[in-house]
C-alpha cells in the first residue's frame, strides 16, 4: 500500500514571512505602476517618453510577467499563496475596468464632438519617437493605454485583496486626481476644462467598480476564471491585442496618411477635407512642421489664439514654441484639424 503524498506547499506563518509578503506586494504593486511612469516622467519634463519607455516601461512589464511566474510556483505559493490570485485579478479587473472607461466616453464622442481619445493616439508617438502618428503609432499608443490600466489593476489587487468594493472606487479617483494635478493637465491643456475634467472622474466610476468588485468578490472570480482556462488570463490579454491590431490594421498604409507624410522632410501633413492626415504631429521646441492644404478652399489654421492663412494647393510651415499638446484647428467643426506635440525631449 502507497501512502498519499501531500503537493501542497507548506505555508510559514512565522512574522518575518509577513512582512516578506508585503514586500512582495508592494514590489509587484511598483511594477505596475512602470507603465505609466514614462508618461508621468514626460509631462514632468524628466526626459524624452520613448527613453523611458524602453528603459522602465517595457522592463517593468516583463519584470511584472515574471513575478507572475514566479508567485504561481510552489516556492510563491509557499510564501503568500494569495498573491498569484491577485496577480490575475488584477489584470482581468484592469482589462475589464479600462473597458468600461473608454465605453463611458464613447457618447461624449459621438454626440457632444469631444476628442476624448486623442491622449491616447498621442501616446503611441511618443513611445515610438515618430515624427508624425500611423497606425502602427495608433496601436502603440491604444496597447499602451490598456497596459496602464492592467498595471493599475495589478497594484491595486496586490495590496486590496477582499477589501471593499468601495476602495476600487477611491483607487480611481486617486488615479484621476493625479492626472488633474500633475503636470499631464498643462501638457495636454486641460487645465481649467471642468467639463472635461468632470467626464474623466465619472468615467472612473467603472473603471474603480471593475476593480473593487473583482478584488473583493476574490475567490468566486478566481474561480470562474480557472473553470474556463487555466490559462484565461493570456486568452484575454491575447485576445486584446488581437482586437487592437485588427482595429488599427498597421500592415496597411492610408493613402491620405502617406501623402500627407511626403509633403516635407521631417514632420509634415496634408490638409484632407478639414483634417489632418497623419493627424498628429511631432516637433521639439522652436521646430517646425509643413502642411500643405490639398483641398480646393483656403483654411484658417488656428493654434491657440494664433491663426495662419494657407490658400489652396499651398504649403506653410509652422513653427512651436511652448511645449506640450496643441490643437490646429481648420473649420471649427469637433472633429476638424490634428494635432502637434512640442516636445523638449525631442531631436530629429
Amino acid at each position: 500500500m502507497t501512502a498519499a503524498v501531500n503537493r501542497t506547499p507548506a505555508i510559514d506563518h512565522s512574522g518575518s514571512n509577513v512582512g516578506r509578503r508585503w514586500t512582495n506586494r508592494l514590489g509587484i504593486a511598483a511594477l505596475g505602476l512602470t507603465s505609466v511612469a514614462s508618461l508621468l516622467a514626460w509631462v514632468s519634463g524628466l526626459g524624452p517618453f520613448h527613453v523611458w519607455f524602453g528603459l522602465v516601461t517595457l522592463p517593468g512589464a516583463v519584470a511584472l510577467i515574471l513575478a507572475g511566474r514566479w508567485a504561481g510556483s510552489p516556492k510563491g505559493l509557499a510564501t503568500d499563496p494569495e498573491l498569484a490570485t491577485a496577480i490575475r485579478l488584477g489584470a482581468v479587473a484592469g482589462l475589464i475596468g479600462t473597458l468600461g472607461y473608454d465605453l463611458f466616453r464613447v457618447p461624449f464622442i459621438v454626440f457632444g464632438g469631444l476628442r476624448l481619445f486623442a491622449p491616447i493616439e498621442s501616446y503611441g508617438v511618443l513611445a515610438l519617437g515618430a515624427d508624425t502618428s500611423s497606425a502602427w503609432t495608433d496601436l502603440a499608443g491604444w496597447a499602451y493605454h490598456v497596459s496602464n490600466g492592467v498595471g493599475f489593476g495589478v497594484a491595486y489587487a496586490v495590496v486590496a485583496t477582499r477589501r471593499h468594493w468601495a476602495w476600487g472606487v477611491l483607487w480611481a479617483m486617486v488615479l484621476e486626481s493625479a492626472t488633474v494635478l500633475s503636470p499631464f493637465a498643462q501638457a495636454y491643456s486641460l487645465s481649467g476644462k471642468w467639463g472635461i475634467i468632470a467626464i474623466a472622474y465619472a468615467a472612473h466610476v467603472p473603471f474603480g467598480l471593475a476593480l473593487g468588485v473583482i478584488v473583493q468578490r476574490a475567490d468566486r472570480w478566481d474561480r470562474h476564471l480557472l473553470e474556463i482556462s487555466p490559462r484565461s488570463v493570456w486568452w484575454a490579454l491575447a485576445l486584446t491585442g488581437s482586437g487592437l491590431f485588427l482595429w488599427h490594421s498597421p500592415l496597411t498604409e492610408d493613402p491620405k496618411v502617406a501623402a500627407g507624410r511626403a509633403v516635407a522632410e521631417g514632420p509634415s501633413a496634408q490638409i484632407s477635407e478639414g483634417g489632418l492626415s497623419p493627424e498628429w504631429l511631432h516637433v521639439g521646441v522652436g521646430g517646425c512642421a509643413a502642411l500643405h492644404n490639398g483641398d480646393s478652399l483656403r483654411h484658417f489654421l488656428r493654434v491657440g489664439d494664433l491663426e495662419t492663412e494657407v490658400a489652396a494647393g499651398a504649403t506653410e510651415l509652422l513653427c512651436f514654441d511652448d511645449p506640450g499638446v496643441h490643437r490646429i484647428r481648420t473649420t471649427g467643426e469637433p472633429f476638424d484639424g490634428g494635432f502637434v506635440i512640442v516636445d523638449e525631449g525631442f531631436r530629429r
